[in-house]
């Protein structure tokens, strides 16, 4: 929930140069007209205040406090959520102070931080890497007789066999210093345990302590201190504000069955609602208001704190610019119809079984807050310590007690597409720890069914609730609780007020269902000729009966789900109980040891469109024999069946004709190759006179096909336009 702040100055906030201390010092303001006081220069922790968890994984949180003058606040939060708080961070000053800037400490890397050392060390330096990086160094060895001084050659790794036992036992390393005096003189110790080596040069001491300072720095890398300078002059009411990732609220339920049943299959149950909070954030959740919001506002992390450089590319200098006049689509604003969120009131009061208001609660619920991996404690007004009751209350049903053991002091809101639950008091949640806090107890109707589905072909105990209360349900568990043993427990989805909804959480081993008959038929209903297509509307029906027997000793109220198929309308004269976008769903209602049969049918429409001038003749004959059409539709259909036989036929004869003038055409190319070949001697004149008479006969039959393709290419037009003209005027309409 994001309720409305008084009137506020808000600023935006300009953050100060990185510091490179732990802990940073605010800088003063450039505007500062007087000698601050040590109770103004010195950061105050900012408290954290309000908490609003959502579901997408992001939570809202905002720190509150008073500052007076020029001030500064310190707020601490982990380098996981420094990206968020960057690109989320929000000052108001409710009196008109001015937010001068933020900062917080380097988060140069460890590695980067040491390169800027004299010592050529890592983070993971061993005691060799650290005498090579000293050598040349000063230094005074004890421990080995009289003190050595000089300066450090090397550090020498040396494997000594075991004197014990040569052949067996496994050599020894040690490790041996030389150290060359002022005077010249080289020695060599080996260190021991009791050997100990001081450094002489105070420069070289004072990087080495550097060096140790850093690699202890990275134990509190991890934390990170926000510091904000508020200017002003006054008290005034100061208010920071940002997201952070967080784990996910998770939502659980109990149903408890308290009241008599109104039939053998409905009754009213309590819902009883949960929600389990981790705090993760690295800082204790203190008396804070928690709010836990059912919904998914788009959010995403952007690493805003790490420097980047795009590259830019080299654009010459144009010889004429000129803006060329540019115009935008607009968005989308059809009306999706989507409903107005409904109007919850600001605050609901849960009641008890007998319609009395609970007792007002000091702390969140009167049983207190359920802690995780530490327990989250309830900060602010818990109740006295547990004590047993009488017998006349222990004799009361398990679930009665239950209910009137829970009584959750929780307000709802809703708004925009989201719905919040938001406790009434303080809590607190320690950090690394999670808590387990009620949120809601309502009436619901529950009728108890069994659902079956081809998809699940297990029979399933199931609730069929309606949610009566106004609130919305958001996503969770729930377990089932009957006569103070565990029933079940299943899955649920955001449930709406009003809406109905089933929850499976057992399996029945007393209902069998099964498909005792399937069969598909097609049938044609209409014949329609219009513009030379056929057209042909057939039915498609399929049928189905589902076996059901019931072998418990009570009644029992089956579901049974029918797949949704997109196209086909249901044909039966049993109704669906409800529809969803995917499955009908059939009620049966069985009697002890008996067995019901379910029909359901389905219709689906075919439409087939068949152009007659491209269709031939037996595909159009089997059609109408398999539609069953009437001895007058196939009459009407004859002379088009004629005008397409001969029309065909004087394609083949084009065809014939066609293939007569080809094969000429290729001979005369033969015999004009073998003329062009002859020379002149006797025998080959009398070859080319023979070649010759042949191509004269060629050219007279040539002349007579060619003017019979004509005629026949003629004759064809006219049968394609007596085709056609058939085509177009036959209009029919029959329903086989």
């Amino acid at each position: 929930m994001r309720p409305a702040l008084p009137l506020a100055f808000l600023f935006p906030i300009s953050l100060l140069p990185a510091q490179t201390s732990a802990n940073p010092k605010p800088q003063p303001a450039p505007h500062t007209r007087r000698i601050a006081t040590p109770e103004a220069t010195t950061p105050i922790p900012l408290p954290l205040t309000r908490v609003s968890l959502d579901k997408n994984g992001v939570g809202f949180f905002e720190h509150a406090g008073r500052v007076t003058g020029d001030q500064s606040v310190t707020i601490d939060f982990t380098t996981a959520q420094l990206n968020d708080v960057l690109q989320s961070l929000t000052a108001i000053d409710l009196q008109g102070g001015r937010i001068a800037g933020a900062g917080y400490n380097s988060t140069t890397p460890l590695d980067q931080q040491l390169k800027s050392l004299p010592l050529e060390l890592g983070p993971d330096a061993s005691s060799v890497d650290f005498y090579n990086a000293i050598r040349g160094a000063r230094v005074e060895v004890t421990g080995s007789g009289a003190p050595i001084t000089g300066r450090l050659l090397n550090l020498e790794l040396r494997t000594v066999p075991n004197k014990d036992d040569s052949n067996s036992a496994a050599p020894t390393e040690k490790r041996f210093l030389t150290v060359i005096s002022e005077t010249g003189s080289i020695r060599t110790i080996e260190l021991t345990n009791a050997t100990q080596v001081r450094l002489l040069d105070t420069d070289l001491h004072q990087d080495v302590t550097r060096y140790l300072q850093l690699l202890a720095s990275t134990r509190s890398s991890g934390l990170r201190h926000l510091t904000l300078r508020d200017n002003g002059s006054g008290t005034r009411d100061l208010h920071v504000s940002y997201i952070s990732e967080v784990p996910i609220w998770k939502s659980t339920y109990r149903i408890l069955f308290t009241d008599a049943p109104t039939s053998p299959t409905k009754q009213s149950a309590t819902l009883q609602g949960w929600s389990v909070v981790d705090n993760t954030t690295g800082s204790d959740w203190e008396n804070v208001q928690l709010s836990l919001i059912a919904g998914a506002p788009q959010s995403f992390i952007q690493p805003i704190s790490t420097p980047y450089y795009s590259r830019r590319p080299q654009i010459p200098l144009p010889q004429e610019a000129q803006l060329t006049p540019q115009t935008h689509e607009s968005g989308d604003n059809a009306d999706v119809g989507l409903a107005a969120p409904s109007k919850i009131p600001n605050n609901i009061q849960m009641l008890k079984e007998d319609g009395a208001p609970p007792p007002q609660a000091a702390g969140v619920a009167g049983m207190g807050s359920m802690g995780g991996s530490g327990g989250g404690v309830m900060a602010a007004g818990r109740r006295p310590a547990f004590t047993l009751r009488s017998e006349s209350v222990l004799a009361a049903p398990y679930e009665t007690t239950a209910v009137d053991s829970f009584t959750p002091n929780t307000t709802t809101q809703s708004f925009d597409d989201f719905f919040a639950y938001k406790l009434s008091q303080p809590i607190t949640i320690r950090k690394n720890e999670s808590a387990l806090v009620p949120i809601l107890q309502t009436k619901i109707e529950a009728e108890r069914v069994t659902l079956w589905s081809p998809q699940q072909p297990t029979p399933l105990r199931a609730l069929w609730i309606t949610n009566t209360s106004n609130l919305t349900l958001d996503r969770g568990s729930f377990t089932i609780v009957e006569d103070g043993n565990f029933g079940g427990e299943g899955l649920l989805d955001p449930i709406h007020p009003a809406e109905k909804r089933l929850l499976s959480y057992a399996a029945d081993q007393a209902v069998r269902v099964s498909t005792d008959y399937a069969h598909d038929t097609r049938r044609v209903q209409h014949l329609t000729i219009a513009k030379g297509v056929l057209k042909e509307t057939t039915a498609e029906i399929n049928e189905i009966e589902y076996l059901v027997h019931n072998a418990a000793p009570e009644p029992r109220t089956i579901l049974i789900e029918h797949p949704v198929r997109p196209g086909w309308t249901l044909d039966s004269e049993v109704k669906p109980t409800e529809t969803t976008p995917t499955v009908y769903r059939f009620r049966v209602e069985t009697r002890p040891a008996e067995t019901v049969r379910l029909h359901i049918g389905e219709r689906h429409t075919l439409n087939q469109f068949f152009r007659l001038a491209d269709t031939r003749e037996d595909q159009l004959l089997l059609l109408l024999r398999d539609a069953k059409a009437s001895p007058t539709l196939l009459a009407q259909l004859e002379p088009i069946f004629a005008a397409k036989r001969a029309l065909t036929t004087l394609d083949q004869q084009i065809q014939s004709t066609q293939s007569s003038i080809n094969e000429i055409t290729t001979d005369q190319k033969r015999l004009r190759e073998n003329l062009t070949a002859l020379k002149s001697s006797p025998e080959e004149r009398t070859l080319a006179k023979r070649y010759t008479q042949e191509l004269n006969t060629q050219e007279d039959q040539l002349a007579t096909l060619t003017k019979s393709l004509a005629t026949q290419r003629q004759q064809r037009e006219l049968a394609q336009q007596d085709l056609d003209n058939k085509i177009q005027s036959l209009n029919l309409d029959e329903a086989p």
